[in-house]
């Protein structure tokens, strides 16, 4: 290290990287590393307000339930400003949440007319209760005729009337006044609302009573009068006038009070009341739920509940515990693979995904980031890509040293060479992500979001790493001992026999292009056949709408028994599968009430509970691990969506490829070799996962749909690399044979496509054996990715080009389609 420039940039490396350490080291190192060895407890970062203490962590991680809300615009007036209507709702749901005291939630628009919630550590029955009802209060007085009786109506729907000495009485399990008429008739009371009728001010005649008069300090106090807990309320000027002439007239008569339509109370009034009420007779869970909801008033447009998912924290806990073990395992393996393959640049590559993976963290912890499952799997991924750039870097400075230059022209040359394709390659991984986030936000799938944002802010600090970290690590051994052992860098020259100049080894790969068009129809049949099979795939629910359970029972039960249970209820076609741990995953159609809680009127009775008490009556005691339910509204939208990513995906890599190589002849054709490519590794996982499906009954759900981006991503990524070194070559070898370039090109990018893409099947392979369920979808399109992805690059996008160039595809077409001749006329 020559230049003071050089070692204030590695003093300042060291102290981010022990800086990111420190403040992202977990709490409980124990819970993650072996137990034997006293690891020090993280304390996180707290300077005045700002504490950070621990990583935010997804409902997949630490449980809760999420909920998809969809709103009913027909229900609003016509002109009304539907984006001031529902930011009024999701101002509302915020009050009702933080007041209800759940931490860490996230309320989102999604779209113009859905809003999503996630609720962590509450069921779905408490979410649906607190954020699904529009929580629209009422007043309601009785209808008298001109004697002062009561009017009531019966079961037949004819009238009666009752005295009033004869008190109505409240039946709070039914949510109905009854009254008795004086022949012995039976009904309901009838009821209108209740409102200033005697000696009224102009601005209060005709005005209703309802929770719009009330002042936002309803709460729940100890009953004065009894036992149990009542709601106070206090009301504004304007209803404390309309009370106290409603209270002034029904003395001794009840005064009923409904929420969303259902009769909650309907208590006597004993004296004029002025300014304030209360609500007696519910349980202390219900008088609290009240007083939030009042509080932060009625939602401005009733909502519907369109997907739910429930998972259980225990489940949350272990899933975390095993995926970073398993992303460690993972990571140790990518450091180990680079340090026998590269040796004192390997041990370089160690140092900087240490400070890649502590300053990503750092990221993820003080912005902060929320971490899903996906996200854990996207940030062990990520470490491919830092992984690639090092790879690209080092094999250009192992070029350079074995053409004779010393390290310190050996470094600079080698980055500058291989900044193309990172910058390219990692672009097209950008994109991938972009599109992977409006793909996820179309129906706010959070594991997708989580995914596309964690990968994205991977490859940009991998950039940073490689570009600035790993060149300040090379930087520093130059004039040290270490810098003249070229053994240590893998550079060591072979001398050529005497009299002899050394060639260098080139693999005649295109010779053999047909042979390899061949080996990629071979494997693509047996898919294509599959998929001509309906079903072509085997949809998740997520394409499908229905319910999914996963549900550890204390004594586990026969599986056929359980789906013959399923099948009394209603649900004949229910799959029911014991997974490795045994869990039951039980597979349901579109449940009655599961997910629907309407916004006016009392919630009808859930299919969910139906089926649970049926399965705990006959099964025994069990847990519900994780619930997932999706309309067919939501499906509809996340099939069409998927199939637009994948098109606009395809549409953006070949414009920017034909962009990025824009200066060489024919560019379009650079970007058609590459989605020609990427098409044959679409078609390849697809057509596996048809088989999969038939086979082993595996589903595609929407970490299928990340996946295939995300391995159209990376297999974009190996093809750019090669073209990179293809473009490189023709402006070194003008006048070359495009053939012999493209060669040269191949043999020298072989062992870089091969390295990256060990050291992603590393990580993989270890995120499947450990990781959650949830992902393994996820993983298993990405080990297929690669490997076809390495392939394609090699033997399918180089030999298109070389096709195209030789005029190969003219000539088939000639071949298949001959042109008629056109006899001559005399």
């Amino acid at each position: 290290m020559r230049r003071p420039t050089d070692l204030l940039l590695l003093l300042f490396v060291l102290g981010l990287t022990a800086f990111a350490v420190v403040v992202v080291w977990p709490g409980d190192p124990n819970r993650y590393l072996p137990d034997f060895i006293p690891w020090p407890r993280g304390q996180g970062l707290k300077i005045g307000d700002f504490d950070r203490q621990a990583m935010r962590l997804g409902l997949d991680l630490k449980g809760g339930t999420y909920v998809l809300l969809e709103a009913d615009v027909t229900a609003l007036a016509p002109g009304t400003d539907i984006d001031q209507a529902m930011e009024g709702v999701k101002q509302v749901i915020e009050q009702r949440v933080n007041a209800f005291g759940v931490a860490e939630t996230e309320i989102q628009r999604e779209g113009r007319y859905r809003l999503s919630a996630q609720l962590p550590g509450i069921s779905p029955e408490e979410a649906r209760d607190l954020i699904g009802r529009t929580a629209r209060l009422e007043f309601l007085e009785p209808q008298l005729d001109a004697n002062g009786n009561y009017l009531c109506r019966a079961s037949d729907g004819s009238q009666f009337t009752a005295a009033p000495g004869l008190a109505p009485s409240f039946d709070r399990n039914l949510g109905r006044i009854l009254c008795l008429g004086d022949q012995g008739q039976a009904g309901d009371l009838l009821l209108q609302p209740a409102m200033c009728r005697q000696d009224c001010p102009p601005d209060v005649r005709g005005i209703p009573l309802t929770g719009a008069e009330l002042e936002s300090n309803s709460r729940v106090e100890t009953n004065p009068q009894g036992t149990g807990v009542v709601v106070t309320l206090n009301f504004k000027s304007r209803g404390a006038t309309i009370l106290q002439d409603v209270s002034r007239r029904l003395v001794g008569k009840p005064l009923a009070i409904a929420l969303d339509g259902q009769i909650i109370a309907a208590p006597v009034v004993r004296q004029e009341l002025s300014g304030s009420a209360v609500i007696e007779g519910l349980s202390l869970n219900d008088a609290k739920r009240l007083a939030v909801q009042l509080n932060s008033g009625a939602l401005p447009v009733p909502m519907r509940v369109v997907q739910e998912t429930q998972v259980d924290a225990t489940l949350g806990d272990t899933t975390v515990r095993h995926s970073i073990q398993a992303g460690i395992l993972g990571i140790m393996g990518v450091m180990a693979f680079m340090v026998l393959v590269y040796r004192l640049p390997g041990v370089v590559a160690v140092l900087a995904l240490v400070t890649y993976a502590s300053v990503l963290l750092l990221i993820f912890k003080l912005w902060p980031v929320t971490l899903t499952l996906a996200g854990i799997a996207a940030f062990v991924l990520s470490v491919g890509m830092a992984v690639d750039a090092n790879i690209l870097v080092f094999e250009r400075l192992r070029e350079e040293l074995r053409a004779g230059r010393s390290l310190a022209s050996a470094v600079e040359a080698g980055f500058d060479r291989a900044w193309t394709s990172i910058r390219d390659s990692n672009i097209s991984t950008l994109i991938t992500c972009g599109i992977l986030w409006w793909f996820g936000d179309q129906f706010n799938a959070s594991l997708v979001k989580g995914f596309a944002l964690t990968l994205a802010i991977g490859v940009l600090v991998s950039m940073f790493s490689a570009i600035t970290v790993t060149r300040t690590y090379l930087r520093a051994l130059v004039g040290t001992p270490l810098a003249r052992n070229l053994w240590l860098f893998g550079a060591e020259r072979p001398r050529p026999a005497a009299g002899t100049e050394r060639r260098p080894f080139v693999i005649p790969f295109v010779e053999r292009r047909w042979l390899y068009f061949a080996i990629s129809a071979l494997v693509l049949v047996p898919g294509l056949i599959s998929l001509m099979v309906p079903p072509a795939l085997k949809p998740g629910i997520e394409f499908t709408s229905g319910t999914t359970f996963t549900i550890r029972f204390q004594d586990p039960p026969d599986p056929e028994a359980v789906r013959a249970l399923l099948a009394e209820l209603g649900h004949p076609q229910a799959r029911v599968q014991v997974a490795d741990n045994g869990d039951y995953i039980l597979r349901l159609g579109e449940m009655r009430g599961a997910i629907n809680v309407p916004p006016v009127g009392p919630p009808p009775p859930s299919e969910r509970d139906t089926i649970e008490e049926a399965l705990r009556q006959r099964f025994g005691d069990f847990q519900v691990r994780n619930f997932d339910t999706v309309s067919e509204i939501v499906s509809r939208s996340i099939g069409r969506n998927a199939a637009i990513a994948v098109g606009v995906a395809a549409a953006a890599i070949l414009l920017y490829i034909s962009f990025a190589f824009r200066h060489l002849p024919r560019p379009y054709r650079y970007g058609i070799a590459a989605v020609v490519a990427l098409m044959h590794d679409v078609l390849f996982v697809i057509g596996a996962f048809s088989i999969f499906g038939k086979v082993f009954g595996m589903e595609v759900n929407t970490m299928f749909i990340t996946g295939m981006l995300t391995a159209a991503g990376f297999s974009v990524h190996d093809t750019i690399v090669v073209f990179d070194r293809i473009r490189e070559n023709m402006a070194r070898y003008p006048g070359e044979p495009f053939a012999d370039i493209v060669n040269t090109s191949l043999t020298e990018t072989l062992v870089r496509s091969l390295n990256t893409s060990l050291t992603l099947i590393i990580t993989v392979v270890a995120m499947l054996l450990l990781a959650g369920t949830a992902v393994q979808t996820l993983l298993l399109v990405m080990l297929l990715g690669t490997v076809t992805g390495t392939y394609s690059s090699i033997f399918v996008a180089s030999q298109v080009l070389v096709s195209w160039e030789e005029g190969d595809f003219a000539r088939l077409f000639r071949r298949l389609f001959p042109r008629r001749p056109v006899p001559v006329e005399a």
